[in-house]
């Protein structure tokens, strides 16, 4: 009997689990959709008795917790949103507020009719607050000596360089003739340029300083930003080694070390007094 028989190797017959995919029925065109749909596997019972209400519950959970997480997100994505516009806004209006108004924009302003009334008169009221700034910082500058070239002595280097937010110091020879030169430029950067402290210090009798600031070769002018010392000129560097540079050379020098409060550059006209 047994000699009837052999075992299946899985690829005849339908055993458990397992079906002839030429006998299975095909679908028919006239099947709804809801027909076409996969089935959900049905929720595993947990004993014999058990209704599987735990885990329909728990699949409820799962899938409430995913749209909570999702709606967590946008709203931390808006707000992120929201609060880069409020600051990109604030930037936007300190930049404005920052930006200088000259006289000509103002009249032009004036004469234009895209602008109101309300925006002209910030705009007015901005100019008049500018113009009340750089007055005050001007007598601010000429109480500390700005606009001059003078000589101080050691026991005033200090506060000297302190007390202006830039400060240029000129450590001079009075023999040398190189300093006499770099004497000549600086007198007239010192008329030229309000925002900077110009003053000349004899290295002969500044022992101290001198040796503090590693001073080997004259002239040598030190630039200084609230009090620190930021750059130097030592010599002729990068200017001429004859001495027949123009005075703007050593300006754009002092300026690219912070030395120089107000814009310029080596094809400005300036006008030196």
């Amino acid at each position: 009997m047994a000699d009837k028989f052999k075992m299946s190797d899985g690829s005849h017959g339908m055993l458990k689990g397992q079906a002839d995919p030429n006998n299975m029925p095909r679908r028919s065109c006239h099947d709804t959709e809801h027909e076409r749909q996969a089935v959900r596997p049905r929720p595993q019972k947990t004993h014999v008795d058990s209704t599987g209400f735990t885990s329909q519950v728990a699949d409820i959970a799962t899938t409430d917790i995913m749209e909570q997480a999702i709606q967590d997100k946008l709203t931390q994505t808006m707000e992120h949103a929201i609060e880069d516009g409020w600051n990109a806004r604030l930037e936007d209006e300190k930049n404005n507020e920052d930006r200088y108004i000259s006289q000509a924009e103002l009249d032009e302003k004036q004469d234009s009719k895209n602008v109101d009334d309300d925006d002209l008169e910030v705009l007015r009221a901005r100019r008049r607050q500018q113009m009340k700034d750089a007055h005050d910082k001007k007598l601010k500058y000429q109480a500390l000596g700005h606009g001059g070239y003078d000589d101080i002595e050691e026991e005033a280097f200090l506060k000297t360089v302190t007390a202006s937010e830039r400060a240029v110091v000129h450590f001079h020879h009075k023999m040398f003739e190189k300093c006499k030169v770099m004497d000549m430029h600086l007198a007239k950067c010192a008329r030229k340029f309000f925002g900077t402290r110009f003053v000349r210090l004899d290295a002969e009798k500044a022992p101290f300083f001198v040796e503090k600031l590693m001073i080997r070769t004259l002239p040598c002018v030190i630039v200084f930003s609230d009090g620190v010392a930021v750059g130097r000129q030592v010599g002729f560097e990068g200017l001429s080694l004859e001495g027949d540079f123009e005075t703007i050379q050593l300006a754009c020098r002092l300026k690219e070390m912070k030395g120089i409060e107000e814009d310029l550059g080596p094809e400005d006209d300036v006008q030196w007094s």
